[in-house]
């Protein structure tokens, strides 16, 4: 009964290995919108071995006239704006809750202690094209590129003019890049009657991205926290922008009641009634001066949070990633502070890489056939230990495979060829293996001792790797991710399934 246990055991770990494989080198397919797609993702080729896009960024030179308010102090506090061409579509949010309310009629008033001039506002005043704010932006911009998981980029500036290089990858991401150096990051929240400005970047300490299970799926929130000296304003204003639709139903169900007592009283309600209902105020959220959501005050706000729910709730776990991704980006940018610089996209070059797909194809051709002529010695020398450790090998091939493909590491020549050594040094500690069984060793003595033969002699790359990870250069630390990977799983792997072959006789 035992050896038929082992058997099967033995069965079913070498069928694990082949379907991993299987899969690595196949892939699954499904039907995506009538095409059949591979669901497991690519590699994340880097760009010496993809090619790449050269962006060239000028500074915009963009100018306009218009209406705004001049505080007491000079300042420009808001846009002039006409409330009621403005949108109607209203999304009422208090700590993550959503309400209806109609949106009221109001009228353009220059509110007080403030007056209306007529300026030229320009996407960048001549104050802040210096070296220093050029600087600045480029470091701005390096932090939010990090952002991107495992991306790779090279940037260059020309402190006299301004203008920034951009060469990042050819992939999915260039349009995302080129968001994020077009995003100067002005967050501002402004009174939606007459575009008054209520608080901006400069009001908070801390801005998060969250997400919540909602009725209607999962909702992304932008979640404010506002400086410990404006929470009082921040109570203030959720009292003047509250949502007052709940207290007059609040005071509907009142007067339904009192109409049921006396006369008198009843009399008292219509009079009340008769008096003008009031309305609720709107704030407007602006990113950039794009509109996000329109909104009120639930309740008033007396801790100094809020959250504004952005996008629209979804049951889709890719369109929900793709929205909150958008969300962190923008509390990312509040954080960073705004860019000192607006920048326009002036021309966009892709540049070929000098390895075609063609040579990469021949590339992993070759691959595979140098595991082949291994897999074949190993079953011709070993017999049958042999044939148990070369699927063994592919399954260990195609589960770091897998890895690096959901770890979405780059793929540059250099971790190429670390993905290339890891191989070699599993095979090595398996032919070494093998050759102690074979000479008559216990197969768990065997393997300890060629683990140990193998860890005191790599002690150097495992270092290289644990450092190599941590490098901020992209192509130095996707080969330490690679070997850090390649040595892990190796070590596991062989611990759990090598242990199946025969033992000496």
């Amino acid at each position: 009964m035992e050896k038929f246990i082992k058997k099967v055991r033995t069965i079913a770990i070498l069928l694990i290995a082949i379907l991993v494989s299987a899969i690595a080198f196949g892939g699954i397919y499904k039907v995506t919108t009538g095409v059949w797609k591979n669901v497991i993702p690519d590699f994340n080729y880097g760009m010496e071995l993809n090619g790449m896009r050269e962006l060239h960024f000028n500074l915009d030179d963009t100018e306009e006239e218009k209406e705004v308010y001049i505080d007491s102090e000079g300042k420009i506090s808001g846009e002039v704006i006409d409330s009621e061409s403005s949108s109607t579509e209203v999304d009422l949010v208090q700590e993550g809750e959503n309400a209806e309310a109609e949106e009221p009629e109001t009228t353009k008033n220059i509110p007080e202690g403030y007056t209306v001039e007529t300026k030229t506002i320009k996407a960048n005043e001549d104050n802040v094209k210096n070296k220093e704010n050029y600087e600045k932006t480029k470091k701005l911009i390096q932090k939010k590129l990090e952002k991107i998981e495992a991306y790779e980029y090279n940037i260059r500036l020309n402190d006299v003019t301004g203008e920034l290089i951009l060469e990042v990858p050819d992939n999915d991401e260039v349009s995302t890049v080129e968001s994020i150096v077009r995003t100067v990051g002005n967050f501002e929240i402004v009174d939606s009657q007459n575009g008054l400005l209520l608080f901006d970047n400069s009001s908070f300490k801390n801005v998060t991205a969250v997400a919540a299970n909602t009725e209607s799926g999962y909702q992304a929130y932008l979640t404010l926290y506002f400086k410990k000296d404006l929470i009082d304003t921040l109570k203030e204003t959720s009292i003047k922008y509250k949502d007052v639709t709940v207290d007059n139903e609040a005071a509907d169900e009142t007067t339904d009641e009192a109409e049921t007592t006396t006369d008198e009283t009843s009399e008292e309600t219509v009079a009340e009634n008769t008096e003008e209902t009031p309305v609720t105020q709107y704030i407007q959220i602006k990113f950039d001066g794009q509109d996000l959501i329109k909104t009120c005050f639930k309740t008033e706000i007396d801790n100094g949070i809020v959250q504004i729910p952005l996008g629209n709730a979804s049951t889709d776990s890719e369109e929900f990633s793709n929205i909150y991704s958008e969300v962190s980006r923008i509390a990312d940018s509040i954080n960073m502070g705004k860019l000192p610089n607006k920048y326009e996209l002036s021309s966009d070059n892709y540049i070929k890489s000098s390895i075609t797909n063609k040579e990469i194809t021949y590339i992993k051709i070759i691959a595979y056939v140098l595991v082949a002529i291994i897999s074949i010695y190993l079953i011709v020398r070993f017999k049958l230990n042999g044939l148990k450790a070369a699927i063994l090998s592919l399954g260990y091939i195609g589960l770091l495979i897998i890895i690096v493909k959901y770890t979405k590491i780059i793929i540059t020549i250099n971790a190429a060829i670390a993905l290339f050594g890891v191989v070699v040094i599993n095979y090595v500690f398996v032919n070494k293996l093998l050759n102690k069984i074979k000479n008559g060793s216990d197969i768990k003595v065997s393997f300890m001792h060629s683990m140990k033969e193998l860890y005191l002699a790599i002690i150097p790359l495992c270092i290289i790797s644990v450092i190599f990870t941590f490098m901020s250069s992209t192509i130095i630390s996707s080969i330490g991710m690679i070997l850090f990977w390649g040595l892990f799983i190796q070590a596991i792997y062989d611990c759990l399934f090598m242990l199946i072959l025969n033992p000496c006789k």
